[in-house]
């Protein structure tokens, strides 16, 4: 267990080595935040029936501090999220 509680950031993809730090921003909490969006993404397109076997939600921080996700993932399930995304914003449109 690490100082902030949970496993080490390195495991999750965080290298502090790799960052540049400005004094004052709390970079660790936009990487968390990114880190929890990745993975509650990750949960939804698989209890809408997307593989997400192969997909990855890489948790960064922005310069400012802010979180971001990278994903990436196989062009079949990129084909696959687009069509439920399509038929998503149709329902939407008929309701």
């Amino acid at each position: 267990m690490d100082a902030f509680g949970g496993e080490g950031l390195a495991d999750h993809g965080f290298d502090p080595d790799e960052t540049v730090w400005v004094r004052g921003v709390d970079y660790v909490a936009g990487w968390r935040e990114a880190r929890d969006a990745g993975a509650a993404l990750v949960e939804a397109l698989a209890a809408a029936g997307i593989d997400v076997t192969n997909l990855k939600a890489q948790a960064h921080a922005r310069p400012d501090g802010s979180g971001e996700v990278t994903l990436k993932l196989p062009t079949a399930t990129a084909r696959q999220t687009t069509g439920l995304l399509r038929a998503a914003s149709r329902w939407g449109r008929a309701s």
